[in-house]
């Protein structure tokens, strides 16, 4: 358990560090075109086109470390009061329901990305594929699927032991 958490980590971290990157990336390049826009009288085109597939992968790259450092909104005013088994049985519920949409969100994001790729779709101006960043958002959920797991067997565990897992 200790080397997956360590894993599971080390890659969520990194694709929160894509996350951070892209959003720097697009706070200069909408910079970038302002300026522009404001110097020539034209600015970029397809900043609105970038920007969306850069708001794909600046959200779907947080999701797993979220999940991964339970950032997530829970009702843990109420949780941390319950015994700890208690705790470990909404841990469970909780990541079964949130597995169960996870996995139907990652199975739709794969089928939307063949379905992309085999009918080569493309953004409007600039002609990005579209189907990488949405192989990534789907790759993203995944990760979470994966820790919404991890997760769920720390509760299976906390259940038995009656304690930490």
């Amino acid at each position: 358990m200790k080397t997956l958490n360590k894993v599971l980590g080390v890659v969520t971290e990194n694709m929160a560090r894509v996350a951070q990157l892209a959003v720097v990336v697009c706070m200069v390049y909408v910079v970038a075109d302002v300026t522009r826009r404001g110097a020539v009288g034209t600015g970029f085109p397809g900043v609105v086109e970038v920007v969306e597939l850069m708001g794909a992968v600046i959200l779907s790259m947080g999701i797993g470390y979220l999940t991964f450092v339970r950032g997530h909104v829970a009702v843990d005013v109420l949780v941390m009061r319950l015994p700890p088994r208690r705790q470990a049985i909404f841990d469970l519920v909780n990541g079964a329901i949130s597995l169960y949409f996870a996995v139907l969100l990652t199975r739709a994001m794969i089928k939307y990305g063949i379905l992309n790729e085999t009918s080569r779709w493309v953004t409007g101006i600039l002609k990005i594929p579209r189907h990488p960043f949405i192989y990534t958002v789907a790759a993203a959920l995944a990760l979470t699927c994966v820790v919404l797991i991890r997760d769920m067997v720390k509760a299976v565990i906390m259940l038995k032991t009656g304690g930490e897992a």
